[in-house]
């Protein structure tokens, strides 16, 4: 977003001037340090330095100067930050929701650039394959670089808004791999692939895998986060079948009733006594020998 952009820039400027403001002394490191002298001077020559009063007063003049721009360079680092910070959380569904649209762009160059590269895989393999391919992986580590920004970016805003509680949560899912990719089990991720992930040491082997899954993302908030993470690491359903890929509900057939099973002794019930006797029902069954025993 711009407008979080320029705030950015306006910090970062005021912390160079911080750090390029030349070293300095308070002012009673100054007076202290024209005392010394003096009482050097008179220990060695027996003679209090006729300047004395004259020099303090500069050196404190002089330090009060230093001191003020320091304290005001200091002050303005501080206050820049807070703005940033401040128009950053205030527009962090719309900066996240940028970064997601920057994500995309990157890793469409990426994708088109690793159709290029085909199978080689590291720059020796780049540089000996010459020509597009070594064009696309030159590409592809500059896309790198804006990848880990946009990356970087999203975690600290995504912190920034966040409590104690879930940024600890969003820093041990971070270091396990996670918001990276959703709609993909982790299990399902190759090994060396989930190794940068933790690490974050993006190749660009990583950054074209990514490209041509489709599954990267931005999350846009921590719930977003916690979701993404539940639905990579959940165990898998299982029925009689084995797992179950299709969740949609499942209409069961009724099962069909077996008739009653009737015998020899068995009677109808006579339930009207003014009703003549009912006819027995016919027998479709019979007992085994050892039924009877």
């Amino acid at each position: 977003m711009p407008d979080v952009a320029k705030a950015q820039e306006r910090h970062e400027a005021a912390v160079k001037l911080r750090r390029d403001f030349p070293h300095g002394k308070t002012p009673a490191e100054a007076l202290a340090a024209v005392q010394s002298d003096a009482i050097a001077t008179f220990t060695s020559t027996g003679k209090w330095p006729s300047t004395f009063a004259k020099d303090a007063a500069k050196a404190h003049a002089d330090a009060l100067v230093w001191e003020s721009e320091a304290a005001a360079l200091y002050e303005l680092e501080r206050a820049t930050k807070a703005n940033a910070e401040d128009l950053r959380d205030s527009l962090s569904v719309d900066v996240l929701e940028h970064l997601g649209s920057r994500l995309t762009e990157i890793l469409d160059a990426a994708k088109d650039a690793g159709e290029t590269l085909g199978d080689v895989t590291t720059a020796e393999q780049a540089i000996e394959a010459g020509g597009d391919v070594l064009d696309a992986w030159r590409r592809l580590a500059s896309l790198l670089k804006d990848y880990r920004n946009v990356r970087d970016a999203s975690w600290d805003v995504l912190r920034a808004v966040s409590g104690m509680d879930e940024r600890s949560s969003m820093q041990r899912w971070r270091n396990e791999g996670h918001g990276e990719i959703k709609d993909v089990r982790m299990d399902d991720v190759p090994s060396h692939i989930r190794d940068v992930m933790r690490s974050r040491a993006y190749t660009v082997e990583y950054l074209v895998w990514v490209a041509q899954s489709g599954s990267a993302f931005v999350p846009t908030s921590y719930d977003d986060l916690e979701f993404s993470v539940t639905a990579s690491t959940e165990p898998l359903a299982y029925d009689d079948f084995g797992p179950i890929v299709d969740l949609s509900p499942r209409v069961t057939p009724a099962r069909e009733s077996r008739p009653a099973q009737t015998y020899t002794h068995s009677r109808t019930p006579h339930l009207d006594a003014s009703q003549p006797t009912p006819v027995n029902p016919k027998p479709n069954a019979v007992h085994s020998d050892r039924e009877y025993f």
